[in-house]
């Protein structure tokens, strides 16, 4: 995982959304329906995050990480180097 990557996705996401995203908010991010937050999420196949009563936020470093993640499982999957 590249880190100087996750510091520049995590900063990008701090200016659009703030310290935490909704579920709605990554959907938006990952471009998936919400459907497919709530099903991920009760596979707990998405990033880390926090439940305060009845909404779930994801903090915008465990985000960034995902997304860093993805990003090189893709390339790993596609036989690029890492």
């Amino acid at each position: 995982m590249d880190f100087n990557n996750s510091i520049n996705i995590a900063h990008s996401l701090y200016l659009d959304y703030g310290y935490f995203l909704t579920k709605n908010n990554l959907a938006e991010v990952l471009g998936v329906s919400l459907s497919t937050i709530d099903r991920r999420l009760k596979e707990k196949k998405l990033p880390l995050h926090k439940k305060i009563g009845n909404r779930v936020l994801f903090p915008v470093s465990s985000v960034a990480n995902f997304i860093n993640n993805i990003k090189d499982q893709k390339l790993a999957d596609a036989g690029g180097e890492l």
